[in-house]
């Protein structure tokens, strides 16, 4: 389509919005990006509430970050973009979004959200009653998997992926976070799931180096992916404890949702055994079960995406949620 095909379309989309009684039309990857967004434009401007239109972007309805990319010379108050990041712009400071009325992620995507360890505990409680501490294991699984991420930024910045892609990409970090396979028998003791996941980062890194060569890689090892660690803590304040945060969101989220699972019947278990403890009847022993289990019934897969809801209205804001607020603000 050309250029000003895409013009036209962009102010349609805005009459639309008009015709449909909406101040704004967002343009959105997809529809399931549809209602994290609108909680974001809510939030920062809360007489946007029933107001926001999510149009689509090309006539047959297809959407994506190529589409999007087309409208950025076309946005405004009216018209925004909003889209997961990737991470793109760490290792690129003149990828597309980075722009006036574009709106990304910060975090790689969407799903990086719903698995935030304060989302996380969130879940545990609703489900169980129970807390756990989620920052622990994932800034644990965060610092593990962190040197294979560190050779990823590096290899994109520095222009090298292609050569490399088919040793370190999406589904390296898959199969890093593959939960099959990995032992969780009781609470309170991850030693073998860090222990896995070690291993396997252990086993990526040794391929890697074989592809670079010995020399290169410990020259990068030594020198360039130290200043990379120390520039991504001082412009974006990521640590060695934050990386999965920007690894890709997807894998994270098929990573997070069997642990999740285990968790909760871990956390279930120990509900009822405090509280059968403090109770000595056998019929509020057995009422008391019953509601336990109910509880921890509830769909964990709808309570995990919906679970960006508690950092965006959190009493606390996360320093990302108040930076994607802020522009939010700024801009419109």
């Amino acid at each position: 389509m050309r250029h000003q095909n895409y013009k036209i379309l962009a102010e349609r989309m805005k009459e639309d919005a008009f015709h449909k009684n909406c101040s704004l039309s967002v343009l959105v990857e997809d529809i399931y990006d549809e209602r994290f967004w609108e909680y974001f434009l809510e939030n920062a401007h809360p007489e946007l509430r029933d107001k926001v239109d999510f149009p689509n972007p090309v006539p047959n309805g297809t959407r994506g970050k190529d589409i999007l990319k087309k409208f950025r010379g076309f946005v405004d108050e009216r018209l925004i973009i909003c889209c997961d990041s990737d991470s793109e712009y760490l290792y690129d400071e003149k990828v597309w979004y980075l722009a006036d009325y574009v709106y990304h992620t910060i975090f790689y995507s969407k799903e990086s959200f719903q698995c935030h360890h304060l989302v996380l505990h969130e879940i545990a409680k609703d489900l169980t009653g129970k807390s756990y501490d989620f920052k622990k294991l994932f800034e644990t699984i965060s610092y593990k998997i962190s040197p294979l991420f560190y050779f990823w930024i590096y290899l994109k910045e520095q222009n090298f992926y292609a050569q490399f892609k088919t040793h370190i990409n999406n589904r390296t970090f898959e199969e890093i976070l593959d939960f099959k396979g990995i032992s969780l028998e009781v609470i309170g003791d991850e030693t073998l799931l860090y222990r896995k996941i070690e291993e396997r980062v252990t086993e990526k890194l040794k391929n890697l180096s074989s592809k670079m060569g010995t020399n290169w890689y410990k020259a990068a090892l030594t020198y360039d992916i130290p200043q990379l660690q120390e520039r991504l803590k001082e412009e974006h304040g990521i640590r060695e404890t934050d990386v999965l945060l920007f690894c890709n969101g997807h894998k994270v989220f098929n990573f997070m949702r069997p642990l999740m699972q285990k968790m909760v019947s871990f956390l279930k278990v120990q509900k009822i055994e405090e509280t059968t403890q403090t109770l000595h009847n056998r019929t509020a022993q057995k009422n008391a079960i019953h509601r336990i289990e109910n509880r921890a019934k509830q769909d964990l897969k709808t309570k995990l995406n919906d679970g960006f809801k508690h950092l965006i209205f959190g009493t606390n804001d996360h320093p990302t949620i108040q930076k994607i607020k802020n522009k939010l603000k700024k801009d419109l």
